[in-house]
């Protein structure tokens, strides 16, 4: 029954390969398992003792009502009729597929993901429940959910197992071999992608660089692959900057061609490439030719080089020259950059800034202050320190917040889009107070007279990294 799912849904699925990068999000899925039956649903099988079977006429008759309707709202209770009265029918898996499609369309992706779920249990193999999971994981994720790291194991769990059965997966007869490459390689992408998406919040670069070029390899076009090998590369010790800015510009062009699946995050995609090539490089020069050189090939040109900014001139304020020259000591990568965050991980840094961002933490009670305490990180509202905070009049930091003090323990950094130090700390009490006096007297927004008639449609699309 499980190998038989598997090769059978593969004639339609083909033919809707060929169009799912152009398609919009809710249509990567489609009806691909409306073909899965076609060899034994012509009529009810006359089945041997040994082979599963129909337990009638009714149970038939019941899939084939479900199988022909096309709304999916009124799929979804057809099915679960179906699946209630026939809780161990041959078919459950494929009305399962059914309803996870139905979901999709019907934009609820949470029921979706739980229907993909139900197919896995009643098909470990079943391969539409295994590519949708993956396909969808990256965009719902949210590493500050409190089950976040049994979500990325049972995500990575499903993409490899994909890969296994994508493997065994037989050529039908009456499939071209370019048709049957083309499935495999669309699916291949996908899993191989969330492998890498997976190994990329883990912070393993390591593992989500092969994998991430492995799904760049099999589909060129996905814009959001190519963007996390990027942040991949630019956040390896030492960070691979060529590399890493090249797949970004790929991402940002992708982003922005036609009929893209990343249209909705081309602007966050290209302001990502140029904050990450000015951190690198010192200014924008040179950018456009990156930009228009990544629209014609996957891979970077023999010899494609970024050349580093040059190093930051000392300002006088001891606090900024030493943010400066840890900055500009770890982008330059090598033995020292390694021995430098060695002695600095742990060490106390304080001073003051404006605030560019806050919101809570992955922990109860913490909250992420982005603070910008450079001239240029000021102008751009862009976060030099990322203090973790528990002190609980920080809920009341909003943009534009100042900061007279700040003091923590250095706990990490980033190099991408820019360089940032994250401090575990706290901020002083006169700046607590300040801010929450300000928020205190704003006047509450009145409620609409009327309600909304309807309430706002579940989004899918994938959210802006």
């Amino acid at each position: 029954m499980k190998k038989t799912t598997v090769v059978l849904t593969l004639t339609l699925l083909v033919s809707l390969s060929c169009v799912a990068i152009a398609a919009e999000p809710a249509n990567r899925i489609g009806h691909s398992a409306d073909l899965t039956l076609v060899a034994r649903t012509e009529a009810p099988p006359q089945a041997t003792q040994a082979t599963p079977q129909w337990s009638g006429r009714d149970e038939y008759d019941a899939y084939m009502a479900l199988a022909n309707e096309k709304t999916p709202a009124k799929l979804i209770p057809l099915a679960d009729a179906f699946l209630q009265k026939y809780p161990n029918s041959i078919v459950k898996a494929d009305v399962l597929v059914k309803v996870m499609s139905a979901y999709f369309q019907s934009n609820d992706v949470p029921k979706a993901v739980d229907a993909g779920h139900k197919v896995l249990q009643a098909d470990p193999n079943n391969l539409d429940a295994l590519a949708f999971l993956s396909f969808v994981f990256p965009f719902t994720f949210k590493g500050t959910d409190p089950d976040s790291t049994a979500e990325l194991s049972r995500a990575e769990s499903d993409a490899n197992h994909g890969l296994e059965v994508l493997q065994k997966v037989q050529k039908p007869a009456n499939v071209s071999d370019s048709d049957f490459n083309q499935y495999v390689a669309t699916k291949r992408a996908l899993f191989n992608g969330t492998v890498g998406f997976v190994a990329v919040a883990r912070k393993d670069y390591a593992k989500a660089i092969p994998a991430l070029k492995a799904a760049d390899t099999d589909n060129p076009s996905d814009a959001f692959a190519f963007e996390r090998l990027g942040v991949a590369y630019l956040s390896s010790t030492p960070p691979d900057y060529d590399n890493g800015l090249w797949n970004l510009a790929r991402a940002a062009v992708l982003a922005k061609a036609p009929n893209s699946t990343a249209a909705s995050s081309a602007a966050a995609m290209q302001q990502y490439f140029e904050r990450s090539y000015v951190s690198r490089h010192g200014s924008n020069a040179g950018e456009q030719d990156v930009l228009e050189l990544a629209k014609t090939t996957v891979n970077p040109p023999d010899g494609f080089k970024v050349t580093p900014a040059e190093r930051h001139k000392p300002t006088g304020n001891k606090a900024i020259d030493y943010f400066y020259s840890l900055e500009d000591t770890i982008k330059a990568g090598g033995d020292q950059a390694t021995q430098v965050w060695d002695q600095t991980k742990g060490q106390s840094f304080g001073y003051g800034g404006k605030v560019v961002s806050a919101e809570k933490g992955p922990d109860a009670g913490t909250f992420i202050v982005g603070i910008a305490i450079t001239d240029e990180s000021k102008a751009s509202d862009t976060a030099d320190i990322l203090l973790r905070d528990n002190q609980p009049d920080a809920k009341y930091l909003e943009k534009g917040s100042l900061v007279a003090s700040f003091k923590g323990s250095i706990a990490d950094k980033t190099t991408t889009p820019n360089f940032s130090l994250t401090l575990d700390g706290t901020i002083d009490d006169e700046s607590l107070a300040a801010a929450k006096e300000a928020a205190q007297s704003k006047p509450k927004p009145k409620p609409p007279a009327h309600p909304p008639a309807h309430p706002p449609a579940h989004r899918t699309t994938p959210p802006s990294n």
